[in-house]
């Protein structure tokens, strides 16, 4: 028994130290591209700083983000997933009046909408 657990070990070992052969199933034949949509929404809320910063510590050094761009009044941009900021935020709490209603296509969406307020809003008293 213990000389077939050497001989695995010396196989290991030996195979180790064979180059990987590392070919690609690409159409260029190029590392495929990850692409972290949210960052990395599975362990943190989608679209949070902290789920960005973790898809950027963790990930491949090729690593592209993707997000949902919103703009605040002042033209700022923000990460952020879906419409409306009350779905994902504690804006009605922070902003309890300031709620709008917009028409999308053919149905009034009713909510707190990262266009109606400044960035410094946003950062300094949302979360």
């Amino acid at each position: 028994p213990h000389m077939l657990l050497i001989l695995l070990l010396l196989h290991g070992a030996n195979a180790a130290l064979d180059e990987p052969v590392q070919k690609w199933q690409t159409l260029d034949g190029s590392p495929p591209l990850v692409i972290a949509r949210g960052g990395f929404s599975g362990l943190f809320p989608e679209s949070s700083l902290y789920a960005y910063q973790f898809a950027m510590s963790n990930g491949l050094p090729d690593v592209v983000l993707h997000c949902d761009l919103q703009l605040s009044s002042d033209g700022k941009g923000f990460c952020r997933s879906g419409l409306r900021l009350d779905k994902s935020t504690l804006i009605a709490e922070v902003f309890p009046k300031r709620d709008k209603t917009y028409k999308l296509g053919t149905e009034d969406i009713h909510g707190w909408f990262a266009v109606d307020f400044t960035a410094a809003e946003l950062v300094n008293n949302v979360t």
